[in-house]
């Protein structure tokens, strides 16, 4: 009997096939299998007109710029996340903002993320938007490439090829830091069957 310290040696000489059914996959670590984590990846996209537009300033150097977020005034960007084959049915997802400070100034700095999400094919509407925040405090060191992630969000309805709406923003009028940061961008966290689904519309697992 093999143990999770052996070696696994398989050779391949044909297709894998797995149930089709919802919620089958590939899972990660032989001592306590779990769904892995994949990321949906976004470009932040603005209005291009208004106060509440982030600056595309010099980030460092003289050439590269990035959008500067506004230590006294609300901020905004908006997303467009699309929900791959892949997501396990059920689980919850992470909102998360990349971002970094453009001087070593302390204070904690708060990520709102506003959203909502629709199934497609003509299943749903788009409901009222939801607000969850990410607190982190700015770090000591220049440019220092941050990570603020939301705590677990539960939508019931979460399903492969639907969309989900987000705006996020630096709540600049409730955080502490007094410098401007950048926002690189805004990705979810979700976890990954690492298959994909048998059909290509609802159902998508019959």
């Amino acid at each position: 009997m093999r143990t999770a310290t052996d070696k696994l040696e398989l050779a391949v000489t044909d297709s894998l096939v797995l149930p089709k059914t919802s919620g089958v996959g590939i899972k990660v670590d032989v001592d306590t299998p779990a769904y892995g984590w994949r990321d949906i990846i976004g470009n932040l996209n603005v209005r291009g007109t208004g106060a509440n537009d982030p600056t595309f300033a010099i980030y460092t150097g003289t050439a590269m710029r990035q959008y500067q977020f506004s230590a006294t005034i609300m901020m905004e960007v908006f997303f467009v996340f699309h929900i791959p084959h892949d997501y396990v049915p059920g689980t919850d997802i992470y909102l998360h903002m990349h971002w970094s400070n453009a001087a070593a100034v302390p204070g904690t700095v708060i990520w709102g993320f506003e959203y909502a999400f629709a199934k497609g094919f003509n299943q749903a509407p788009f409901p009222a938007f939801q607000t969850v925040t990410a607190t982190q405090n700015s770090p000591a060191t220049r440019y220092q490439h941050m990570v603020a992630e939301t705590a677990a969000i539960t939508i019931a309805a979460l399903e492969v090829d639907g969309l989900l709406l987000v705006r996020a923003y630096r709540d600049a009028t409730v955080d502490t830091c007094t410098d401007a940061v950048f926002g690189h961008t805004a990705d979810v966290h979700y976890q990954s069957s690492n298959m994909a689904t048998k059909n290509k519309a609802p159902s998508f697992y019959a």
